[in-house]
């Protein structure tokens, strides 16, 4: 069996400053943006290609618990350092800049909506 992942899907509260964030500071191609009921159905992939993102708005009418639920997503990079430098420069904001752990290297960003994400080395 051969299983893939194609698209995690990021819930926010402004889809559009998210789209900025994604394809602007994240440097993400937009894949794909259609009218979605009464939001849009946003889908953007990150510049080497593979998995998409899915950028939903969170309904008032769900349950706190998934409009609280963290993004545990990780990024992977060649070069974690040089990524980080790149990204930084865009604008986009690390909580933790690449450190080298006992598993290999780490950093934290945030997105402009507050969510956070682990970027990783290959």
């Amino acid at each position: 069996m051969s299983l893939g992942i194609s698209q995690v899907t990021i819930y926010v509260e402004d889809q559009q400053r998210a789209l900025d964030f994604w394809s602007g500071k994240a440097g993400f191609t937009v894949t794909r943006d259609m009218p979605y009921g009464e939001d849009r159905w946003i889908e953007v992939e990150p510049p080497a290609g593979g998995t998409r993102l899915v950028i939903i708005k969170t309904d008032p009418k769900w349950p706190a618990l998934v409009k609280d639920m963290p993004n545990y997503v990780l990024f992977q990079a060649d070069d974690i350092v040089k990524t980080h430098e790149e990204l930084a420069a865009r604008g986009v904001e690390f909580t933790q800049a690449p450190k080298q752990e006992p598993w290999g290297w780490s950093a934290v960003f945030k997105d402009d909506e507050g969510n956070l994400f682990h970027l990783g080395q290959r």
